[in-house]
């Protein structure tokens, strides 16, 4: 059975949608490389992989992953892959489908406790991100991630990628 989210209504107005999040699966990666945003096609090409090929991988080896839900549809799923376990280096990441915008703040009010889940596994979090990919850098920003301040050319077609990390104080 599909999870719906969660509905509300109040006095004369429709019934607001409010975005839900569940433990990711499989079945939810099909359906949002279908939609995926353009930003993050061009993002996965960059580091040499398919839309499907990058979500599917990262879903694969994550150590934890969510998808989050609009009326039972998904529309982004973000989890954490360990780079060294040993150490408690993990690697985040996100990918999200087109509309995903208009929940956008409903979502990143969720993603510090995300963002608490991933730390509790991995202390020390790195990662790459498409320079061109204005939003979720001020997004991570706000999250606390600190970036090199210049961007890398990074995968085979040598794309603008700044490194981003957080530590756990």
């Amino acid at each position: 059975m599909k999870n719906k989210g969660t509905q509300l209504k109040t006095e004369n107005s429709k019934p607001k949608t409010i975005p839900i999040v569940v433990p990711a699966c499989a079945d939810h990666i099909p359906r949002i490389v279908e939609k995926m945003r353009q930003a993050d096609r061009d993002e996965c090409a960059a580091g040499g992989l398919s839309a499907f090929r990058a979500l599917a991988a990262s879903f694969e080896i994550s150590a934890c992953a969510w998808t989050g839900l609009v009326n039972g549809e998904p529309v982004c799923m973000f989890g954490v892959t360990p780079l060294d376990a040993a150490a408690g280096t993990g690697s985040p990441w996100f990918m999200a489908a087109e509309g995903f915008e208009k929940y956008y703040v409903a979502f990143i009010r969720l993603s510090k406790r995300y963002l608490e889940q991933q730390m509790e596994l991995f202390p020390h979090l790195v990662n790459y991100i498409d320079a061109r990919n204005t939003s979720p850098v001020r997004w991570l920003k706000w999250l606390g991630f600190r970036f090199d301040s210049d961007p890398v050319a990074y995968g085979p077609l040598g794309a603008p990628f700044y490194r981003f990390e957080l530590k756990r104080k």
